[in-house]
């Protein structure tokens, strides 16, 4: 059966994505059944191949738009932009609520509208368009659906960092504050290398090593925010 996509999901896809590979991209594991057909027959595996043409297509964004950020800050802008919440929000924009088939017991939580399904499914949705069509269709899609998270981390400040986006995430799912215990762990004074650990009640969640202890600690904080991110998103799943 055909899908009718939303208006504004169509306005923003310059070609046609094969019937059954976006019926695969449109089902949420929680409508199929356990095992190996909730992979095979879920979205799961196309998310996790759309998670990775998101993430290459805004450090590639990045890269070629700032170029003179070091590593450390074109991360910090990554994640910001590559978040679950931003891409939740890109998918919310284009009504892909409205199309994704989850389970009856998500639907009467209001399963579509929940931020991990969304951005499972905006992942996946990507996923399925490099697959039909390669990366620059897929590519050229991701830039224009998170053209407002992408100018919006543009006018950050390059001192703004990963630790405020962290921190406001902790707090807002009730993780409390984080904290940093960073080290210098060697190297002569024009090499130093620093190794910075962040915790949440006094358990490690991130780790991350620089040349100062600034990008040692925005580092374990990108590994923290990533692991939290992702778990809350399977917690979401079960």
């Amino acid at each position: 059966m055909a899908h009718q996509l939303p208006e504004k999901l169509q306005e923003l896809l310059t070609v046609e994505i094969p019937e059954e590979l976006l019926e695969l991209a449109l089902t949420h594991p929680s409508a199929v059944g356990e095992g190996l057909e909730r992979t095979l027959k879920s979205n799961q595996r196309l998310e996790f191949l759309g998670d990775a043409v998101v993430g290459g297509t805004v450090a590639e964004h990045w890269y070629r738009t700032q170029p003179n950020l070091p590593e450390g800050e074109l991360t910090q802008r990554k994640a910001a932009v590559v978040q679950k919440k931003s891409l939740a929000q890109a998918a919310a924009r284009l009504d892909l609520g409205l199309v994704v088939k989850v389970g009856r017991g998500a639907d009467a939580m209001s399963g579509r509208g929940r931020d991990a399904v969304l951005a499972d499914t905006f992942e996946a949705l990507v996923g399925a368009l490099y697959l039909a069509h390669g990366w620059n269709a897929a590519s050229d899609f991701v830039l224009r659906a998170l053209a407002e998270p992408l100018e919006t981390v543009a006018g950050i400040s390059q001192t703004a960092n990963i630790k405020n986006l962290l921190q406001e995430y902790t707090q807002s799912v009730g993780l409390g504050t984080p904290v940093y215990n960073s080290r210098q762990t060697g190297g002569p004074a024009h090499a130093r290398q620093f190794f910075a650990e962040v915790l949440l009640a006094g358990k490690a969640v991130g780790s991350g090593e620089g040349h100062s202890k600034k990008e040692a600690e925005c580092k374990a904080a990108t590994v923290a925010l990533e692991l939290l991110q992702n778990t809350a998103a399977l917690q979401a799943e079960e």
